[in-house]
């Protein structure tokens, strides 16, 4: 069965009160608002919910993707993968912000297979198709990591190091992260 998740406006957490619900980050007091909800629908029931505490932190950017039966979720300083099937939500704390996710659906990335890219402020991860964080390459850049394209099992990108615009290239292994020369 189709599976999607969005973030969800406040308005619309009502339809999500009978769905699952998970917790990102911990409310620092028992009346903590949340500053975001996911909603993951399993065809067109509205199944389960991850609220969002203000912990996790905050940033510009932010981004929820569906891989295989897994959903990640990129917000604050942190990165989550949520497994509804064994209900397992794990949690990792990014070196800065969150600046985005890479699947095999960009057109950029069409080379990564099932595996996922999240990139931060200064740090590229990888996560296997489990879910499982395989690497992690940090000191790419100081102020953002982007990923230009994935060919021949290498990641090419820029990461900026002199902000604004003082941007560099870099080329890493897929497979490792470990540097090309």
């Amino acid at each position: 069965m189709y599976m999607h998740a969005s973030f969800i406006t406040t308005e619309d957490v009502v339809d999500w009160e009978d769905a699952n619900r998970f917790v990102l980050g911990s409310p620092s007091r028992a009346t903590a608002s949340t500053v975001a909800t996911v909603g993951i629908r399993l065809g067109t029931k509205a199944q389960w919910r991850v609220d969002v505490f203000p912990s996790v932190g905050h940033s510009c950017f932010q981004d929820v993707r569906c891989v295989g039966d897994l959903i990640y979720i990129g917000y604050g300083q942190q990165v989550a993968v949520l497994s509804p099937a064994t209900g397992s939500l794990t949690s990792y704390s990014l070196d800065g912000y969150f600046g985005c996710m890479c699947t095999a659906l960009d057109p950029e990335c069409a080379d990564l297979g099932s595996s996922v890219l999240v990139a931060s402020a200064s740090e590229l991860l990888c996560f296997d198709g489990t879910g499982r964080l395989i690497w992690r390459k940090s000191e790419l850049g100081v102020d953002g990591v982007v990923i230009r394209q994935i060919r021949s099992g290498e990641i090419v990108g820029d990461a900026e190091w002199d902000p604004p615009g003082g941007w560099k290239p870099f080329r890493l292994r897929l497979d490792t992260g470990t540097s090309r020369s």
